[in-house]
C-alpha cells in the first residue's frame, strides 16, 4: 500500500472532523407534524395465467406519524368487489388488515368496481381487468456494466400484439434485493413487436433465484406508477408523495380520499434459477 502526503493530509481532516463529531453531545429534538392518519388500500386483483384466480387478498392500513414504527391495520371494514355484471365478491377480513376472496371469477376486459367501508367512510374504486401477452422466453447472458466490469443479466420477452395501446409492469424478484426491480412498458414504439426486459446486478451469481411477474396494467395506472417509481428511486414500498393520488375515492367526502390504487391485471409469472 502507497502512503503519500496527500494520504496524510486526509488522514488528519479526518481525524480532526471525528474528533468534532464526538464531542458534540447536544441532541436535538426535531418537532415533526403527524399529520392525518390517511387510508392506504392495497388492491391488486391478479390473475395468473394457468390458475383459476379465485384467491385475492386485498390490504388495509393507515398511515402514522415518523416517529411510529408500527404501521396500524385497518380491521373490521366491509370489503367487496362487483363486476359490470353485477355479481359481488366478497372479501372476508382475516385480521391484520388483510381481507380475502376465495371465489373471485376474473374475466379479461370486465369492468369491476371496488368498494370499502371503513369508519363511517365509503371509499369506491373502477378498473378494468387487462390482458397480458405471455412470456416467450428467459434467457441468461453476460453483459458490461457501465464500468466495464461482466455481470449477469436475466432477460425475457413477450411478443406486444398489434393495432391496441397496451401497457405493461413487469418486477424481478430476487434474494438479493430488498424489493423488486420493477419496470414499466408501452407499446408506443414497439406496437406489435416482440419486446424484451432485462435484469442485472453486480450481486446476482449462480444458485441465486429471479422471479419475474409480468402484468398487463391500463393507461391511467401506468400514469400513476410512472410517477410513483420517479418519485421514489424506483422503491413503491417508500411513502408515497401526498400529491400522487389514486382513484380510490371518498364517497362521502371529495376533499379526503385513499392511498393506493385499485388494479386489475392478468399476469404471467417465471422463475428462473441463474446458472
Amino acid at each position: 500500500m502507497k502512503f503519500s502526503y496527500y494520504n496524510l493530509y486526509m488522514l488528519f481532516i479526518g481525524l480532526f472532523t471525528l474528533a468534532g463529531l464526538f464531542s458534540c453531545e447536544d441532541v436535538i429534538d426535531v418537532d415533526l407534524d403527524k399529520g392525518e392518519s390517511t387510508i392506504v388500500i392495497d388492491a391488486e386483483i391478479l390473475w395468473q395465467r394457468g390458475t383459476e384466480g379465485s384467491l385475492q387478498t386485498i390490504t388495509i392500513s393507515r398511515m402514522t406519524d415518523y416517529y411510529n414504527q408500527v404501521v396500524p391495520k385497518v380491521t373490521g371494514a366491509q370489503v367487496y368487489v362487483e363486476n359490470a355484471q353485477g355479481e359481488r365478491f366478497e372479501f372476508q377480513d382475516v385480521g391484520l388488515g388483510v381481507y380475502q376472496c376465495s371465489d373471485f371469477l376474473p374475466e379479461l376486459n370486465m369492468q369491476y368496481k371496488l368498494f370499502v367501508s371503513a369508519y363511517d367512510q365509503i371509499y369506491t374504486a373502477s378498473e378494468v381487468l387487462m390482458p397480458v401477452p405471455e412470456i416467450i422466453d428467459v434467457v441468461q447472458s453476460i453483459e458490461q456494466d457501465f464500468s466495464g466490469e461482466d455481470v449477469i443479466e436475466v432477460q425475457f420477452s413477450f411478443q406486444d400484439p398489434s393495432e391496441e395501446e397496451n401497457y405493461y409492469l413487469s418486477d424481478f424478484d430476487t434474494n438479493i434485493l430488498f424489493y423488486p426491480e420493477y419496470e414499466l412498458n408501452d407499446d408506443e414504439f414497439f406496437n406489435g413487436n416482440l419486446i424484451k426486459n432485462e435484469f442485472s446486478d453486480e450481486d446476482l451469481k449462480p444458485g441465486d433465484t429471479v422471479k419475474i411477474t409480468h402484468r398487463g396494467i391500463s393507461e391511467q395506472f401506468y400514469n400513476y406508477m410512472n410517477l410513483i417509481l420517479e418519485s421514489t428511486s424506483a422503491n413503491p414500498f417508500a411513502t408515497p408523495p401526498a400529491n400522487i393520488r389514486g382513484n380510490i375515492l371518498n364517497e362521502n367526502d371529495k376533499g379526503d380520499y385513499a392511498l393506493g390504487y385499485f388494479r386489475l391485471s392478468q399476469s404471467d409469472v417465471r422463475t428462473h434459477i441463474v446458472e
